[in-house]
């Protein structure tokens, strides 16, 4: 692994020489924009120096912040092989979010902290080490081209805090699409770091994740995809997120795009479990979602940060068309109600789950769905009514005990 990094003064280039050196490190190539400070120029001849792995230390000024994120985009694109960190005075979450959308790994505030930019090299480095030499792409026969687009509905879940549910509803609502509806869905874990989700579907009994299908993404096709797929029941099918934290450094935006498109032309219902922060691997998922479900609470901090995050999902560009605001763990008297939630964030809530902590956290405890614990309760009722708004169907009431168990075993 080697560094690189384009200064926009010979003064910034001093000091990251300098805290590199004192640690030890070097640059082995360093550059400083002209006068007119246009990147493209220069992030051409240093991509065209830059080895897999290598990190990129990119100084961007307030002035140019724009221009900069736009030629990122259009050359990391290419290269997201590099593990690219931004320095830089703009800490405003609109910079944070364009910066990871262009590709950056990580941003960096200025005046620049030496530690802080020490341990962004070292996790370039782990991420480095642990990227698979991947194959050479296998040629696509031309029948391929005739190949049915992507169609499947995907369904994102975010939450504004954590413990706010929903993996929990994520992962419920896809069985229910499954065993009572009949829908073919596909369950992705895309929590990278925490990656429980899948307990409460499978209690993490599960080999291949992600992971698995990332590592060989030059020869993803359907087989290799069935093969990662973990069969929760006939028509529902789970792909975990790693087993390993450190793996998920190597998994790229280009990456889950082509995952989720060769599931959208397997599955009806896709539902994509998302990490409560916001990197360039979720604003994928975002951008390919037909539905971003926002999963909140009615207390006081819950309702801060779901104004946060939908005001920040706004100025990404997403539409209130494409947002539904959902309240878990409802009760009567909470701190803010619903028509105080809705005020606050400028959202309706579209969906509302009362609070039934004796099942839900047996099913939690147990990594079973709630319909295999306790299928008649006020929260399985909630998540009926969702899956069948979802489908733009009723949903079927009043199972038979021989019907629930047969949809579960067929």
């Amino acid at each position: 692994m080697f560094i690189h990094a384009i200064a926009s003064h010979e003064a910034m280039q001093n000091t990251l020489y300098e805290t590199l050196l004192q640690s030890g490190l070097s640059l082995t190539t360093s550059m400083v924009r002209g006068p007119d400070l246009r990147l493209q120029p220069w992030i051409e001849l240093t991509l065209h120096e830059a080895a897999a792995g290598d990190v990129l230390l990119i100084d961007i000024p307030l002035t140019t912040s724009k221009d900069d994120l736009s030629a990122l985009q259009n050359w990391l694109s290419t290269r997201p092989d590099l593990h690219v960190m931004a320095l830089s005075e703009d800490n405003s979450p609109s910079f944070l979010l364009q910066a990871k959308r262009s590709g950056v790994r990580e941003v960096l505030a200025l005046p620049l902290n030496p530690q802080e930019i020490l341990e962004g090299i070292a996790r370039g480095a782990t991420r480095a080490a642990l990227q698979t030499i991947r194959p050479a792409p296998t040629p696509v026969p031309p029948q391929a081209d005739l190949a049915p687009p992507p169609n499947g509905k995907l369904m994102a879940f975010m939450a504004t805090k954590g413990g706010n549910g929903s993996s929990f509803i994520a992962a419920n609502i896809g069985h229910i699409l499954a065993t009572e509806f009949d829908r073919s869905c596909a369950f992705v874990d895309m929590d990278l770091q925490c990656g429980d989700a899948s307990f409460y579907l499978s209690s993490g009994s599960h080999t291949n994740s992600l992971f698995d299908l990332t590592r060989q993404i030059d020869r993803l096709d359907v087989q290799l995809l069935a093969s990662c797929m973990h069969a929760v029941t006939p028509r529902l099918g789970l792909l975990a997120a790693p087993h390993e934290m450190e793996s998920a450094l190597t998994i790229t935006a280009r990456d889950i795009e082509k995952v989720l498109n060769i599931v959208q032309c397997q599955y009806e219902q896709i539902l994509v479990d998302l990490p409560r922060t916001l990197n360039i691997l979720s604003l994928k998922v975002l951008d390919m979602a037909d539905v971003i479900y926002i999963v909140t609470q009615c207390n006081t901090p819950d309702v801060r940060d779901a104004q946060r995050l939908v005001s920040t999902l706004r100025a990404l560009g997403y539409s209130d068309n494409k947002l539904r605001l959902l309240v878990n763990q409802h009760t009567k008297g909470s701190w803010v109600s619903v028509a105080e939630l809705e005020k606050a964030v400028g959202l309706k809530v579209t969906h509302t789950l009362p609070s039934n902590p004796q099942w839900v956290n047996e099913a939690l405890h147990t990594g079973k769905p709630l319909a295999a614990v306790h299928d008649h309760n006020g929260v399985m009722h909630a998540l009926r009514e969702m899956a069948g708004a979802l489908l733009d169907t009723a949903p079927t009431k009043n199972r038979h005990w021989l019907q629930r168990w047969m949809g579960q075993h067929a």
